[in-house]
């Protein structure tokens, strides 16, 4: 008899599923998806995000993000204007605790401003807010 998985929860990276697959090893499996993909594409100004396929483009054209880029991106895109600590930003990449003194969360959000705002300097689409985080303004 086939012992039945059945995953319903969002795993964008594989990890749930990976961990399932090595407690079973040896065993016979079936893997049965459930949850259906969402095609639901996020936009602000000329920037589309295709959370299924981990795409990014601007203006039509693919902006390559790597994997904390995208995950910081996805989170502060899926509610535009709610402002983000840098300990959910950095949980959203790496699924950890931030380490106070790490630089990492600011050199991300540095790096998706050189790749998506036509001014870095003077960011349109993804703002500081002092002492709180970082949000995503969608232009009027």
């Amino acid at each position: 008899m086939k012992e039945v998985i059945i995953i319903r929860a969002a795993d964008p990276d594989g990890r749930m599923f990976r961990a399932i697959m090595d407690a079973l090893r040896g065993r016979r499996a079936e893997v049965i998806e459930l949850a259906a993909p969402s095609h639901d594409i996020l936009t602000f100004g000329d920037i589309e995000i295709h959370p299924d396929r981990r795409v990014v483009l601007k203006a039509g054209e693919e902006v390559r993000l790597n994997h904390g880029e995208f995950s910081m991106l996805l989170l502060l895109a899926s509610a535009p204007g709610q402002v983000f600590s840098k300990d959910q930003l950095y949980d959203a990449a790496w699924h950890e605790e931030y380490r106070y003194g790490t630089t990492a969360v600011e050199n991300i959000i540095w790096r998706l401003r050189q790749k998506l705002e036509d001014d870095p300097r003077h960011p349109v689409y993804i703002k500081t807010v002092i002492r709180s985080g970082y949000k995503i303004e969608k232009p009027r």
